[in-house]
């Protein structure tokens, strides 16, 4: 049996199907009379003389030519859902539905809101440039910089669901330099200008003394390298022994290893690279904490500022040597406040002392010196999931880097007269495999005795290690991941170093010996990974008996 009700009235039956072997007289049809109900809200924004066009349903046109209320003319049956959307823009602006935009009806609706937004200028400031050329965008409006200070880009630019971004085209040269661009990502502005997305082309090195319980900030010089005069030092929390920092230059990060915490701090990056205390700091974290990371993904599946479908997530990661965890904090973009530390469920075994991670790799890799065990996580969306069992690397880790990109993964081997450069193919993801991805499958050893530490440069396309008091370079064949040595190497470095770090702009390289507290430094040819020649000043003396370094 089939019930055909009026408009406004929903009906449902019982024993309205089966065989009829006389007359029927059981089936009972029940009817209810529904209520109708408006759908209205708000439009805000919307200038004079103009008019949006909103819709209900796909079906219901409703044109707004005004602020205040409105109501479509046709009401909805209760227990009907409703979708208020725009149909037609008004000219020269951009309207969304920011509230109340779907439901189902049981009263009549009055809080759809409608915002309106003009075209707006976009602009900010630009610091710390010295090189030439130097091109940004706006989408794909370009507009060249020459000189320091504020600049705005030369055409409004009208609001979008899909957003706006400013990036940097085109580095600039003669000296080269790595700028980079701070909040990017924008949808609107309530305002008639955005005028906070800042351009920072300085870079800066810091020294984290362990002794003395602090970070010094230094300049570094664009054209040669060299370090300039310590600025103001900052308090940490107890033995600070590495540091991490951010891609936007915005927060630096240092493991407190006797405090059991993570002190952060903003970053000054325009000017004097100083450094202060974000609110909170220092944060807790598991006990005897080292090798730190700061991963900065970019996520577009949740919006970000002024709306904007996406936005920079970092996230750190701590290596806590004492407890045998890995502990993970997500970064708020805004503050550099670390939140939602995480490390009951991450085996990283018991002493974990190196990572390799970086800024929007799927996978990080953790190197436990008590086990020698390599362990792999996928890691995406501010999670780690293992990706595969620990790999036994036969060798006393010291240090982890990658190598072209995420291809491969190299370790040092600290065993003395029998260190070596341990090398690994990262399993990518195939089409149809049942190979976890992630994991680890080892390629021959470079022989190295006395290896105490590896880096790779900023492209990832050629390996750095220490050993004794000697520096070595290798390119990487992409075929097998091989190592061969590169001409001019090795180089004596008069240092015993412990750790090696290559600056933004991909042209010097620094040897650190944190025992000695001093760091020595050398012009690289990031064409072909060869060393040009030493830094002006080299070696330079920055701190005490025990340093971390880090450049941003």
């Amino acid at each position: 049996m089939t019930a055909t009700p009026s408009a406004g009235v929903a009906c449902t039956g019982k024993n309205g199907t089966g065989l009829a072997r006389a007359n029927v007289a059981n089936i009972v049809v029940a009817c209810t009379r529904l209520s109708a109900y408006t759908i209205g809200g708000t439009v805000s924004g919307l200038d004079a003389g103009k008019s949006v066009v909103l819709v209900n349903s796909s079906a219901d046109n409703l044109t707004v030519s005004a602020n205040g209320a409105f109501t479509f003319a046709t009401p909805v049956w209760s227990g009907t859902t409703y979708v208020v959307a725009v149909a037609t823009q008004p000219p020269a602006q951009y309207c969304e539905v920011t509230g109340g935009s779907t439901g189902t009806a049981s009263a009549n609706v009055t809080d759809v809101s409608v915002s309106c937004h003009d075209p707006f200028t976009v602009g900010g400031t630009v610091s710390g440039l010295v090189g030439q050329g130097l091109q940004i965008a706006l989408d794909t409006t370009t507009l060249d910089i020459s000189a320091n200070g504020s600049y705005v880009f030369p055409t409004s630019v009208m609001p979008s669901h899909a957003g706006h971004a400013v990036t940097v085209s085109v580095q600039p040269h003669s000296p080269a330099q790595h700028c980079i661009v701070q909040d990017p990502y924008f949808t609107y502005s309530v305002a008639p200008a955005i005028t906070d997305v800042n351009i920072v082309c300085g870079e800066f090195a810091y020294v984290a003394d362990a002794a003395a319980n602090s970070i010094t900030p230094y300049a570094i010089d664009p054209l040669t390298g060299a370090l300039g005069a310590p600025g103001a030092p900052v308090a940490t929390g107890q033995s600070p022994i590495a540091l991490a920092v951010a891609r936007d230059k915005q927060y630096l990060y240092a493991s407190d290893n006797a405090g059991n915490s993570i002190s952060a701090y903003t970053v000054d990056a325009g000017d004097s690279g100083a450094l202060t205390a974000v609110p909170g700091s220092p944060f807790a974290t598991g006990k005897g904490p080292g090798a730190i990371a700061v991963k900065s993904e970019t996520w577009c599946t949740q919006p970000g500022r002024g709306g904007h479908r996406c936005l920079i997530a970092p996230v750190l990661f701590v290596a806590n040597g004492g407890a045998g965890t890995v502990t993970t904090y997500a970064v708020d973009q805004s503050s550099g406040v670390l939140s939602g530390a995480n490390s009951a469920s991450l085996p990283s075994g018991p002493n974990p002392i190196a990572l390799a991670t970086g800024d929007d790799d799927l996978f990080m890799y953790v190197a436990d010196a008590a086990s020698g065990q390599i362990y792999a996580y996928k890691s995406t969306s501010g999670e780690l999931i293992v990706a595969d069992s620990p790999l036994a690397s036969h060798g006393k880790l010291a240090s982890l880097a990658n190598g072209l990109g995420q291809q491969f993964l190299y370790a040092a081997n600290a065993s003395g007269a029998t260190g070596s450069i341990l090398g690994y193919r990262i399993r990518q993801f195939v089409a149809g495999s049942r190979v976890m991805p992630g994991g680890l499958t080892a390629t021959t050893p470079y022989a190295l005795a006395n290896c105490s530490t590896v880096a790779s440069d900023r492209d990832r396309g050629y390996l750095y290690a220490t050993a004794g008091t000697n520096l070595y370079g290798f390119g990487i064949d992409p075929a097998t991941g091989a190592l061969a040595l590169l001409p001019g190497f090795p180089v004596a470095v008069g240092l015993a170093g412990d750790a090696i770090e290559i600056d933004p702009s991909n042209q010097f390289l620094y040897v650190v010996a944190s025992k000695a507290g001093k760091v020595a430094g050398y012009r690289v040819d990031a064409v072909t990974g060869s060393l040009v020649a030493p830094i002006p000043g080299s070696p330079f003396a920055v701190g005490g008996s025990s340093i971390a370094f880090a450049t941003l």
